[in-house]
């Protein structure tokens, strides 16, 4: 195997993934530099379809020593059986990795921004590949897993593993694209207020979002983390994870920090973009405090009582701290959208969820918590924008998200917890939409999405 013979293979992977990560400044520093930039541009994919290809031509020839041949083939699988290994194991995540890679690449050639400066297109290339490289770390760390990449030195007389279905290839391309259009909404969002050349990249992004997210959801809600024991372990099945941590991620970005960008656009006095940042945060602390609180006590490995309240203020203070940290990225320069201090928040709080269930199983009590956040951030935004033509739709709105973190509470559970927030932000964010739009054609298509 590549990986194994190769020892510096995968550290050199992972390297060019976290400078992928600061491409927003490498990009352009490196202009001056053609190989280097190229070098650091195709590094990721071209290592990453390398570990493709050497795992091909091991599961093709039935290498015995590779771990997919060994535990799932055997030596006698027919030509179709090596095939659904190769596309379904652990070749379809790198064959996913290696797609998101090269589609944040070409992500100037899309259609929607046909017609888009050169400096809009290096924006959003640096921008997209950022965000290529932050997941592709997650992705390391939970799918990547060792044994896979190890040569099994005593290979049993017959396979004990069964193959995955086609299914895990079709959930594994829902997920690629829900990463790659989440990619493409914070792009955009991060360059409403400079030109209007990425609102049609938003639009597309938005509605690309909503049909593949909904097919994730059905799907994600069939699996075992509908169940209470997978919250007590919930890195046994790394793919399902991974999939919900991508599923909310994609779900928060469209719907919750789209409409808060457009919105903010209305707002034409910095005092009423400072009262609502305040409001923003206060709503998503209680949000994060009173439901990461009460899921801790309804899982089994979780303290109750005051220590679980403790749980629940530990994880709320992380992603405070996280969030409040990142306000002060604008004052050295990344300040593209209306209100950049909110824009920062609101997406480094989403970021936090991929980053504390890597430090800890803990990290998943914010999962719930950050919908029905989300939810509270737009009705924050609802209020200050809304007149008297559009009060009904920010109380309608506050009615559904309040009743949702009362049964949340009440229920106590959180796979209908899950649930409850994902209705509460689909529900406030169709109302909010609907609002934005009248509010807009009242004062102009500037902001719109």
């Amino acid at each position: 195997m590549l990986a194994s013979s190769a020892a510096w293979y995968l550290p050199a992977l992972f390297l060019s993934c976290l400078l992928w990560a600061f491409s927003v400044q490498l990009h352009e520093t490196l202009r001056q530099r053609p190989v280097l930039r190229r070098l650091f541009t195709w590094a990721p994919p071209v290592l990453t379809a390398g570990l493709l290809i050497s795992r091909a031509v091991d599961v093709l020839s039935l290498s015995p020593n590779h771990p997919e041949v060994a535990l799932v083939l055997g030596q006698g699988a027919d030509l179709g059986l090596r095939f659904k290994v190769l596309m379904t194991g652990q070749g379809a995540v790198e064959g996913a990795l290696c797609s998101l890679f090269v589609f944040s690449i070409l992500s100037p050639q899309l259609p929607s921004l046909r017609g888009a400066s050169t400096e809009t297109a290096s924006f959003v290339q640096s921008r997209m590949m950022a965000h290529a490289g932050l997941w592709s770390l997650v992705a390391l760390m939970l799918l990547f897993e060792p044994s896979s990449y190890r040569p099994v030195d005593f290979p049993p007389d017959a396979p004990t593993l069964l193959p995955r279905t086609w299914m895990d290839l079709a959930c594994l391309a829902i997920i690629t694209l829900l990463l790659m259009m989440a990619g493409e909404t914070l792009t955009s969002t991060a360059h409403m207020a400079s030109s209007g050349e990425t609102r049609l990249l938003l639009q597309r992004a938005m509605l690309k979002t909503a049909i593949a997210g909904a097919v994730a959801w059905l799907v994600l809600f069939q699996s075992d983390m509908f169940t209470q024991t997978w919250w007590a372990r919930p890195r046994t099945d790394a793919r399902l994870a991974f999939g919900l941590l991508v599923a909310v991620h994609a779900t928060v970005m469209t719907t919750a920090h789209a409409f808060s960008t457009a919105a903010e656009g209305l707002q034409a006095s910095a005092g009423r973009q400072a009262k609502t940042l305040a409001w923003g945060l206060g709503v998503t602390a209680l949000t994060l405090l009173v439901l990461t609180s009460s899921l801790a006590r309804s899982v089994v490995v979780y303290p109750e009582g005051v220590e679980a309240v403790l749980v629940g203020w530990r994880w709320t203070s992380f992603a405070l701290f996280v969030g409040a940290a990142s306000m002060v990225l604008p004052t050295v320069g990344f300040d593209a959208a209306h209100h950049p201090e909110a824009w920062w928040f609101r997406v480094s709080v989403a970021m936090v969820l991929p980053l504390s269930v890597l430090l800890s199983d803990g990290g998943w009590l914010l999962v719930p918590a950050l919908l029905l956040a989300g939810a509270g951030q737009q009705l924050v935004l609802m209020q200050t924008v809304s007149t008297d033509e559009t009060r009904d739709r920010w109380l309608l709105g506050a009615f559904v998200w309040a009743l949702c973190i009362a049964a949340a509470i009440a229920v106590n559970d959180p796979p209908h917890t899950l649930l409850l927030g994902l209705v509460a932000l689909v529900v406030v964010s169709a109302l909010a939409l609907d609002l934005l739009r009248i509010e807009r054609a009242r004062s102009g298509p500037e902001s719109s999405l």
